[in-house]
């Protein structure tokens, strides 16, 4: 009894079996009654094998779904990322006549599959094991060497729409790619695409029975196309194979049915060496099957030009034939069969080829869609050499179309406007046939579509601002369309995205500030998807061009400075906007272990250079050196002043001295950036100096900010402040804790203190030392007998102590203030040298207004901000050098912020008679003010010396 065959359909995906992926958990899973009929695969989300199968909480593997899938329900295979599903498939679930099995691909439109099924080893990759009703549609398979699908003691299958990548090992071509064994009955083959390296397409063996291979197409099998052997009821019809070597179709064992409508052509071009010389024909039906075969309507295209290989088109009953004249003369088959042509791709017919229009619409199995899933349809410029009256099939597996022009990347005009906005739209449209077309256009927006005839242009508002993708499809009478895409149309916000800029120094978790390196903070604008265009100039000449979306932009800048970064941002309307921040890029303090550096002599009026690798200036990004200045053997009295080399000597001084003394101080100086040092000796006479680094500023390096305190007395051995009470022995040592108290943390770096001695009994000098480092030490003070002297100093800390040692051979009382720190925190100072320049002479009147000089017991306030390279505001100390020239009489300076109460503590120290200069540390009142405040009980003058600033300022 003939078994009714199951309809082909039309369904376009594609399947790859490429292996199996196995899930979360073990054990069988159970059908989802809820299911809806569908059961999901998709290893590319989160998956269980033992799961319902749902959209939501699919299985993992091809497999697990095959095992439970129950009549009337679809399996569907996913893939989005196309991730191979990795094993061999068994499929051993029946359905029903009226409630088949489908297992089918997710579509990605013709020809292709979100799913794919690989299979390395020799098993079939695709097993269809004694089953029933079962449809497998819309699969892309590959393996290496074993056959593709295989069909094995079942009835009532479709195979369907699958695609059969090149083997991975084609060099072997022993695989087919799909085989139907003799124990399987009412087989639909149907609109599969077979590629090049495998031995067979399709084969079928002895015993099966009602199949039909229809619309296929097979490119250069090795040993045959389509190869029925035994099969009783086996119909061929309207497949296209390319066979420049092996037989193209062949039926033998007694084999029955139909071949028709099939075009089975040799390349001449593809008759190489990796093949035979081909011996086998186009066509070959045995003496056992050829009186049960009935064959019509096939071509035989057997290539042109010399190098084809010569070949029988035909061999049928055991005898070749060259054309199929010679065929119809002898057997009286192949009546409307063709030859002598050339068929230079695997794509559907050239316009008026023989092929067109010339099938037999009649022919068992023949489909209404080509393989691409498109209706056969009658070509007007053919004359009509086939069968049928509602459609008019070409030969093969191809279906020759209309060709239809659509405007594709056509320009909305205008393109661009605020929304609501209206543009226009061509429908202009042709046909290869001059058939009458029809155009249908969603605009992209969700509206209803617009339709009618194409010609004149069609107006749409877009009332809603967005970004829209027209498209447009055409039609012609017998259903062929195309569809086509124009060009982007924008309809703008009223107003452009606002643009945003921020930005911070960059800084480590542990809290050291890299100050001249920015990280600018750009947020994601408010309709981002009309933003175009994004450009960061960094106000040093360098610019970057930005991607979408919100983002961190680093930048390191070339030296300190005051530096305006602006964003520029154009939208899609051409319209732009701007958003600026100010960037301080400064230096951070780079603590440095202090030794001696240097002794030179430097002749009356000579200038010693001192190299970058002298003052170890010579890393990423030095803009300044904190250097310890010690003279000595001054032939005559005067000064030294330090400069940056290949500059203009300031008029300021770093140090005073005089013969008979030594003298020391601190002095910040701007390097060259190669690092070099001037030092000009303003004496009559010679004097040596002896050099020490005592920390560096770099805008270039992850280092430490300042912090400046409010001066506070620390040591005071003339009562118990600092623990020790009692002058210190000469020779002897007091250990002071300058962490962990008055604010300084346990992790401060390093310290700044002004440290002193009074009621000296003996002429000698101060030494302060890191504790827990003997070779880290800075040279304090020098004092002559009864002399009450100071200095500041800066001094690294390992522990947070430090060592002062009285160096004369006579006791003193030793002080020690503490006037700010430098450590990793993110509330930190950083610092922008300037060029050395005088910012106060009371004899001159220069910056004081007026000429007099700083009465007893009298305060000057001085203003420090907003000129000589000093911002107006964020500035929390200056860098000075105070110098009290020739006083008349003994005293101490108090400098501190203006605004706050005056510390008790000493910025500078004087005798009568001697000139003395000390660095100043000061930190900056609100006002941008500082206070001078003169202890002494006679009038003196005062010079200071500007050398940088101290500041916070955040990007703004």
């Amino acid at each position: 009894m003939h078994r009714p065959r199951p309809a082909v359909g039309v369904s376009v995906a594609v399947l790859i079996v490429a292996g199996v992926m196995s899930g979360g958990g073990t054990g069988r899973a159970s059908a989802d009654p809820g299911s809806a009929g569908t059961l999901y695969v998709n290893h590319d989300v989160a998956c269980s094998d033992t799961g319902a199968g749902t959209q939501s909480a699919p299985f993992c593997t091809v497999q697990a779904a095959a095992d439970v899938v129950e009549p009337g329900q679809t399996v569907r295979i996913e893939s989005p990322d196309r991730h191979p599903y990795s094993g061999s498939v068994t499929l051993t679930r029946s359905g029903t006549r009226d409630a088949p099995i489908t297992f089918t691909g997710a579509p990605l439109g013709v020809g292709g599959s979100q799913a794919v099924l690989a299979w390395p080893g020799s098993a079939p990759a695709l097993t269809l094991k004694a089953v029933h009703d079962i449809r497998v549609e819309s699969l892309t398979v590959t393996y290496d060497d074993g056959n593709g699908v295989a069909v094995t003691g079942s009835e009532g299958v479709t195979l369907d729409r699958l695609s059969f990548a090149r083997p991975l090992l084609p060099a072997t071509g022993t695989g087919t790619a799909i085989g139907v064994d003799g124990a399987s009955s009412d087989v639909t083959v149907s609109r599969n695409w077979v590629g090049d390296g495998y031995a067979y397409g399709v084969r079928t063996e002895p015993g099966a029975a009602r199949v039909t291979v229809t619309t296929n197409v097979v490119s250069t099998p090795r040993q045959g196309g389509i190869a029925v052997s035994g099969t009783t009821g086996a119909d061929v019809t309207s497949n296209t194979v390319l066979a420049p070597c092996a037989p193209g179709i062949s039926l033998d064992g007694r084999s029955s049915g139909t071949v028709e409508n099939n075009v089975v052509a040799s390349r001449a071009a593809q008759q190489s060496g990796t093949c035979p010389a081909p011996t086998g024909p186009l066509y070959a039906v045995s003496a056992d099957s050829a009186d049960r075969i009935s064959s019509d309507y096939n071509v035989a295209a057997n290539g042109i030009g010399a190098s084809a290989r010569p070949r029988p088109e035909y061999s049928w009953a055991g005898t070749s034939y060259a054309t199929p004249a010679a065929l119809r003369d002898v057997t009286g088959q192949g009546g409307h069969d063709i030859d002598g042509l050339n068929v230079p791709t695997l794509a559907a017919p050239s316009e008026h080829s023989p092929l067109i229009d010339s099938a037999d619409a009649g022919a068992v199995g023949q489909l209404t869609t080509d393989i691409d899933d498109v209706p056969r349809v009658d070509d007007p410029l053919v004359a009509d050499t086939g069968t049928g009256t509602t459609t008019r099939p070409d030969r093969g597996a191809f279906e020759r179309h209309d060709i239809i022009t659509v405007p594709n990347g056509d320009v909305p005009s205008p393109v661009t406007g605020v929304a609501p906005f209206v543009t226009s739209l061509k429908t202009g449209s042709s046909s290869s046939w001059g058939a009458p077309l029809t155009y249908s256009i969603d605009f992209g927006d969700g509206g209803a579509p617009a339709t009618g005839t194409p010609g004149a242009p069609i107006t749409h508002s877009y009332s809603t601002p967005g970004r829209y993708n027209a498209k447009i499809t055409v039609t012609d009478p017998d259903g062929t369309s195309r569809t086509g895409s124009y060009n982007e149309a924008v309809a703008g916000t009223a107003t452009p995205p606002a643009a945003s800029l921020s930005g911070a120094a960059d800084t480590t978790t542990e809290g050291q500030v890299n100050a001249g390196y920015a990280r600018f903070t750009l947020a994601e604008p408010a309709d981002a998807w009309e933003v175009v265009y994004r450009s960061l100039t960094f106000g040093d000449g360098s610019q970057e061009n930005l991607a979408d979306g919100a983002r961190e932009v680093p930048h390191q800048y070339p030296a300190p400075g005051t530096y305006t970064a602006t964003l520029t941002q154009t939208d899609r309307l051409g319209r732009i906007t701007t958003a600026k921040a100010t960037f301080h890029a400064a230096d951070a303090f780079v603590a440095i272990t202090p030794q001696f550096d240097t002794e030179k002599t430097i002749a009356a009026h000579g200038v010693l250079k001192l190299s970058a690798a002298t003052v170890r200036a010579d890393s990423d990004g030095v803009d300044a050196a904190q250097l310890q200045i010690v003279t000595s053997a001054a032939k005559a009295s005067g000064s030294l002043t330090l400069y940056t080399h290949g500059t203009t000597r300031p008029g300021t001084s770093s140090i005073n001295f005089e013969p008979g003394r030594n003298a020391r101080n601190e002095a910040t100086v701007k390097v060259t950036p190669t690092g070099s040092v001037d030092i000009y000796n303003g004496s009559s006479g010679a004097v040596t100096v002896n050099v020490a680094t005592v920390g560096l500023q770099s805008h270039a390096q992850f280092a430490e900010a300042y912090h400046p305190a409010t001066p506070v007395r620390l040591l005071d051995t003339r009562g118990a402040t600092g623990g020790v009470t009692g002058p210190v022995a000469g020779g002897h040592s007091v250990t002071l804790t300058a962490a962990g108290t008055h604010g300084v943390p346990t992790g401060a770096s390093a310290v700044v203190l002004n440290v002193g001695a009074t009621t000296t009994k003996a002429s000698g000098s101060l030494t302060v030392s890191t504790h827990g480092n003997s070779g880290s030490s800075v040279t304090g003070p020098y004092w002559t007998t009864g002399q009450t002297a100071s200095a500041q100093i800066v001094l690294p800390l390992v522990d947070g102590k430090v060592v002062l040692r009285n160096t004369s051979r006579s006791s003193a009382n030793l002080i020690a203030d503490l006037v700010g720190w430098y450590g990793p925190t993110a509330s930190g100072s950083q610092f922008q040298p300037v060029t050395p320049v005088r910012i106060l002479n009371t004899h001159t009147g220069a910056g004081s207004g007026k000429i007099a000089k700083l009465g007893a017991h009298a305060t000057l306030k001085l203003k420090v901000t907003g000129a000589h390279g000093v911002p107006a505001s964020g500035v929390s100390a200056v860098d000075l050098n105070l110098t009290v020239p020739s006083p008349s009489g003994t005293g101490y300076l108090v400098a501190y912020a203006d605004g706050t109460s005056r510390p008790g503590v000493h910025s500078v120290d004087f005798t009568s008679g001697h000139t003395v200069a000390n660095r100043a540390l000061v930190k900056v009142g609100a006002d941008g003010e500082i206070d001078l405040y003169n202890a002494g009980s006679t009038s003196v003058d005062v010079y200071a010396d500007l050398l940088g600033d101290y500041g916070v300022h955040p990007v703004g």
